[in-house]
């Protein structure tokens, strides 16, 4: 059992801003005034392990005094939380319920909160929650508005267990019994669409949460992948995917909660920091204003694990302003431990030095087991390709991120949950490790995104990131500025899809950077080198594809042998000299061009009215989303690209596919 009574220890306090990059800025001033930036950069190249890199920086004077955070402690405020409230009693007051909803969140997050861990809150102290007590009182009011009875009750029971005189224990009860009477009249009816939902002008969004798909046939060694998909390994190209059997737009690959995931600062307080997913009336942290829960169920999770770990440095984090990644890097450390990266680490190590590339991040079962930190580990880092100047930056990042762990106090503890005084030993072992992640991340952490869908015009729903997240399985696909697979997120759980057909044989590609259709490819390479430090050599990049707006919009059949497209007059292959326009049954071409051509336009028809459904009707039907995937198929096999009409279709999939993911609605006239 952790201890949870322990102070951290004191950081030292320093005049002036405290951002990273401001602490950056000092310390390197600092070694260029003791001419000691030379030899710092000399230490930050390959030849040397990140133990060894982070060693050196450690014991340097300069990073000591410049690179240690000043402590922001948690807080919660009475006074903050009463402004929240007023700001919130003045929207309600005119009916902005939108807004309303937005300000009473805000009282109860920033209201001082009991222990939850206690058994009861002592009824001297009652009154201390008198601003928790009001926020949960109003914002039922407001969710009972709004209809969403369930919520209403939970805050009712939350309001009523504070037992705060300055509540209206008489008018709660009532709304709770008119709440249960319209719950209990539901039952068995279907509940109001989010679209009716919306039409009120109090709401300006509505969100969907649904379960992810399951995987139908799971992969004996990979469990988070489709038995139809098979890892392979060259030289050139490291380990990467490739389907065993054909595999289908639509078709799902891949299923995974990563091993870690975090919601980026800006998004914190719209969106759970356990599961990810939007939340309209969140529970709040007892002890800080940085995250909110969905449910009870996130909030006694995140209490007992993540979240008590990171929570009292989360302040002093988000005023460093360090990224997205050490966030990521920290969670990280935290859900392994020390204790047990102290046990791991030399023997991953070893893995990594023995082991063959294609074999690691196994167990000895030769299982790749996503949720064990072993694969997150056997990432790729690309050290050996990285400047001195990007890895001092992410031993700064590791260096800063060592001192918040130490300043957490909830860290360096032993495999009982005792803290302990770490020793140069440990602190290296744990800034090298950072180190190695912090490059690791950069090159296969995944953004975690939902569809911010508009209910009128389609053409403005557009992807939104909220958080990121690591997930071992699904990094191992390799990049492609035209790929075969696309991800959607349940929260926080990635599902990987098929989003054209993938022949047996063929390479399951995802997108890295920019797809060719957006971008020119001078500037989609420069940006994949820069991050990833690869020549992108997909068929996009060799053959100099231009973006979609210059593209002919004509769709040219191909011979299905070479791949060249067929003369549309005489029908015959110019490189194979296959004549495809013969009779069926009479010739050598492998399909034909006619019967093709035909069945293609027939499903082309047909997606006009799809699209006309889905992107004017605004609603669209599993029938809508069979023809597109057939469409696609066809595309795939017969049609030479690059196809726009192809284009179309996959963003129309990945569009039908995010709507079934997390979804948050919203009315475009807002």
């Amino acid at each position: 059992m952790q201890s949870r009574s322990m102070s951290p220890p004191r950081s030292i306090i320093m005049d002036g801003t405290h951002s990273f990059e401001s602490l950056t800025g000092r310390f390197i001033r600092m070694l260029l005034l003791n001419n000691k930036i030379l030899e710092l950069r000399t230490k930050m190249t390959s030849e040397y392990t990140t133990e060894e890199m982070f060693s050196y920086i450690w014991n340097l004077e300069e990073a000591q005094r410049c690179l240690t955070p000043v402590s922001i402690p948690p807080t919660k405020s009475e006074s903050i939380s009463l402004m929240n409230w007023r700001k919130g009693e003045n929207a309600y007051q005119i009916r902005d319920l939108d807004q309303a909803l937005k300000w009473y969140n805000l009282a109860i997050l920033s209201a001082p909160h009991p222990d939850i861990l206690a058994d009861n809150v002592k009824t001297h102290d009652r009154e201390m929650y008198g601003a928790l007590a009001q926020g949960y009182e109003s914002r039922s009011l407001v969710l009972f508005d709004l209809k969403q009875y369930e919520k209403c009750s939970r805050d009712i029971n939350y309001a009523l267990e504070l037992g705060c005189k300055n509540i209206s224990h008489k008018t709660l009860l009532e709304t709770k019994a008119k709440c249960q009477k319209v719950m209990s009249g539901r039952k068995g009816k279907p509940f109001d669409s989010l679209a009716e939902s919306l039409k009120s002008s109090h709401l300006s969004f509505a969100y969907t949460n649904p379960e992810p798909p399951k995987l139908e046939a799971v992969n004996p060694t990979m469990p988070s992948l489709n038995s139809s998909v098979k890892l392979t390994y060259t030289p050139s190209q490291g380990r990467y995917l490739i389907a065993e059997n054909d595999i289908y737009p639509g078709e799902v690959v891949s299923v995974d909660d990563g091993y870690c995931n975090t919601v980026f600062m800006e998004m914190s307080k719209m969106h759970c920091t356990v599961c990810i997913r939007r939340s309209m009336a969140p529970l709040p942290c007892p002890n800080c204003n940085m995250v909110i829960f969905c449910s009870e169920e996130c909030r006694k999770e995140g209490l007992s694990g993540i979240h008590w770990q990171e929570c009292p440095i989360l302040p002093t984090f988000d005023a460093l302003d360090m990224g997205r990644n050490p966030a990521l890097a920290y969670r990280i450390m935290m859900k392994t431990s020390h204790a047990k990266l102290k046990e791991m680490i030399p023997l991953l190590q070893l893995e990594a030095k023995n082991q063959s590339p294609e074999n690691l991040g196994f167990n000895n079962e030769g299982i790749y087991d996503e949720k064990h930190y072993r694969s997150v580990y056997h990432l790729v880092t690309n050290k050996e390709k990285r400047s001195s100047d990007d890895v001092l930056r992410r031993c700064i990042q590791a260096f800063i991120v060592t001192k918040l762990l130490h300043l957490s106090g909830r860290y360096f503890l032993t495999s009982e949950g005792e803290p302990f005084a770490p020793s140069h030993k440990d602190f290296v072992l744990t800034g090298g490790t950072l180190i190695h992640h912090m490059m690791n991340l950069i090159c296969n952490a995944k953004a975690i995104a939902y569809l911010k869908a508009s209910v009128s015009v389609s053409q403005l729903s557009n992807e939104q990131m909220c958080g990121s997240g690591i997930y071992p399985a699904s990094s191992l696909m390799n990049h492609s500025c035209n790929p075969s697979c696309s991800t959607f997120f349940y929260g926080k759980t990635e599902v990987v899809r098929a989003v054209r057909f993938i022949p047996a044989g063929k390479q399951l590609t995802i997108l890295y950077g920019c797809n060719f259709t957006d971008s020119i490819r001078s500037v989609r390479i420069s940006s994949l080198l820069t991050q990833y430090h690869f020549q992108c050599k997909c068929e996009a990049c060799e053959y100099y594809w231009q973006p979609l707006t210059d593209l002919s919009p004509l769709s040219l059949l191909k011979c299905t042998k070479c791949h060249e497209a067929i003369n549309p007059f005489t029908k015959v292959c110019p490189k194979c000299h296959l004549n495809y326009g013969q009779k069926e049954g009479a010739s050598v071409a492998p399909y034909n061009y006619k019967l093709t051509d035909t069945k293609i336009q027939k499903f082309q028809e047909k997606f006009k009215i799809v699209r006309e459904n889905i992107y004017i009707k605004g609603n669209h039907s599993d029938e809508d989303l069979k023809v597109v995937c057939i469409l696609i198929k066809l595309l795939c096999k017969y049609v030479k690209e690059p196809c726009p009409l192809l284009m179309d279709a996959i963003n129309t999939l990945c569009y039908l596919l995010c709507k079934r993911g997390s979804c948050v609605y919203f009315k475009s006239d807002l």
